[in-house]
């Protein structure tokens, strides 16, 4: 309840009472029920909170939770728009001859009707086809008998070499299963080793974890072409971030996508900066001080006098991180909040000076939620719908009056991006302005209900970042594709919980972009380590892949 509500309910008396019956008044009375009712359900849960954590510090437990069949059931908190977002054409519904297609024939045998139950009249009428699905899992262990020869003229023993893949003590169909395993299935290292072991494979646990982070060589570089390939395959990038534990520490995986590909890439922080270091790939970030930057460090509100400062020191030099340290600690020695002030400054330099470069492509249009982190990155910031009726969804009003209101917007915002999705399609400079005009109407809405007023203002006041799609109509309207990569961060984090060291946490980005990424270009996972692991080359490099589906040119080969 704010300050001029308690005035305004302190301000009704018997005498002025009639004056309340307004329906001005009666709605703002409404609203502050709301408000009120919304408050007290928050307490509630928070009061509840604290006393267990009193009884937990006390060593006793705290509220049991128990089902009571005859109470009603809360109020569902999934917040998905997967029915309100879905395209409304109907889809081809797909039988089981379409699936019958695809299935890979291994053998045909021919099922007989016994000779004998026919009787003498019967003629053959042909076969009715059956495919059944089945699969064997069989053992293949090699003793492999290695010719040794000798020469005495040459005082040489010579020794054959075995087959690419079995080099080591397992194959490269064991070496190939434990990765898909891990990451295409999710299955955690012990039971990896009990499911070896149920087929008489003798392999340590220790072992197991080491195929999985060790001399890994060869699966970095390829996720550096990956995220590389990416990076270059559309004007647009979704970005997301989702949480993540390395040794019990706090850490942020961060995901970044596009239809061609996902990278996953695990650092301590998750502000500018780290998004910055991330979009940078194995290049030395570097501080340009122009006008764009300082433009920037006045949105980042840094000091006047700062600004003033660096431009009078470092005013269109681009400097490293160690040439930067010099001015920034003469500067700020004495200055509170120290580390956010030198944080904005850095930014705001290392964003000019992406933007600047030419040795990799930067970024023109980034997809992402509204986090702050995510803004003033790309030349282009695209804002996700979908979060956008999240946050609307999660009202949830007691009044019937504001459930019909919050229901009646809701349609009206699906049916204005039911609209978008048309226009993604057939687009005319016609049709984007009168969308413009919608969106201006739409979201000019005032309905009485101030909880969805607010929101909705919210809502409009980043129209430049939503209505993207109008100037740019291939670029998607929402950040899905990040999210589905954040949800496989945080199945694996639910199996494996953490990691432990930082080479287990890069192995495991390395094993989920390729992964993830093989799956989105229609590579089978384990075919793709089993050709890696035999050196077939079979399979081509996922980012060669990338480029030709994408259909960019390749970049040119590196000179030997």
């Amino acid at each position: 309840m704010t300050p001029l509500d308690l005035v305004f309910l302190q301000s009704i008396t018997r005498e002025n009472l009639n004056e309340f019956f307004s329906p001005e008044a009666v709605i703002r009375l409404i609203n502050i029920i709301e408000s009120q009712l919304s408050e007290n359900a928050i307490l509630k849960i928070q009061v509840q909170e604290l006393r267990d954590e009193i009884n937990r510090l006390k060593g006793e437990q705290g509220k049991p939770k128990f089902e009571n069949k005859n109470q009603k059931p809360p109020k569902s908190t999934d917040y998905s728009s997967e029915e309100e977002r879905k395209n409304l054409q109907p889809k081809p519904n797909k039988g089981r001859g379409e699936r019958n297609q695809k299935v890979k024939i291994d053998r045909e045998e021919i099922v007989k009707v016994p000779r004998e139950d026919l009787p003498p009249d019967a003629v053959f009428k042909g076969y009715d086809e059956v495919i059944v699905q089945d699969i064997k899992i069989v053992t293949d262990n090699i003793l492999f008998k290695v010719e040794l020869w000798y020469s005495a003229s040459q005082n040489k023993t010579y020794r054959a070499v075995r087959p690419k893949g079995y080099q080591g003590e397992f194959g490269p169909h064991i070496r190939a299963l434990i990765p898909t395993l891990k990451y295409g299935c999710n299955v955690s290292e012990p039971a990896i080793h009990t499911y070896l072991d149920y087929f008489g494979i003798l392999i340590s646990k220790s072992t197991i974890s080491r195929f999985l982070t060790k001399d890994l060589d060869m699966f970095h570089k390829e996720c550096d072409e990956i995220i590389k390939a990416g990076l270059s395959s559309t004007r647009y990038q979704h970005i997301d971030d989702t949480g993540a534990r390395v040794n019990g520490v706090q850490y942020h995986t961060h995901i970044l996508c596009n239809e061609f590909y996902t990278a996953f890439l695990t650092r301590p922080h998750k502000d500018r900066l780290t998004v910055l270091e991330i979009l940078f790939c194995d290049h030395e970030m570097k501080f340009t001080f122009d006008s764009a930057s300082f433009d920037l460090m006045k949105t980042f509100r840094v000091p006047n006098k700062t600004i003033l400062y660096l431009q009078q020191n470092v005013f269109d030099q681009t400097l490293d991180a160690e040439s930067l340290e010099p001015w920034l600690q003469s500067l700020l020695s004495d200055t509170k909040q120290r580390d956010s002030l030198i944080r904005r400054i850095k930014e705001a330099g290392a964003i000019s000076y992406y933007h600047n470069q030419k040795e990799w492509p930067a970024i023109e249009i980034l997809m992402s939620d509204a986090a702050p982190q995510f803004a003033h990155i790309a030349f282009i910031h695209a804002l996700c719908w979908i979060h956008e009726g999240r946050h609307l969804k999660k009202l949830n009003p007691t009044m019937t009056i504001n459930r019909e209101l919050l229901e009646n917007f809701l349609k009206n915002f699906w049916d204005f991006y039911q609209e978008l999705l048309k226009y993604k399609e057939h687009n005319t400079p016609e049709d984007a302005r009168r969308l413009e005009q919608e969106f201006d109407r739409l979201f000019a809405t005032k309905t009485g209900y101030d909880n969805l007023d607010e929101r909705i203002q919210r809502i409009a006041k980043n129209k430049q970042e939503l209505l993207v799609v109008l100037e740019n109509p291939e670029v998607p309207l929402h950040n899905n594709a990040a999210e589905l990569g954040a949800r496989v961060q945080v199945r694996k984090r639910d199996v494996s919980l953490h990691t432990i060291t930082a080479e287990g946490t890069k192995a495991q980005d390395t094993f989920l972009t390729i992964v993830q990424t093989a799956k989105k270009l229609g590579v089978n996972p384990i075919a793709y380590f089993y050709d890696r692991f035999t050196n077939c080359n079979a399979i081509d490099r996922l980012a060669v892949l990338i480029h030709r589906m994408a259909g960019v040119p390749p970049p040119p080969a590196p000179i030997s």
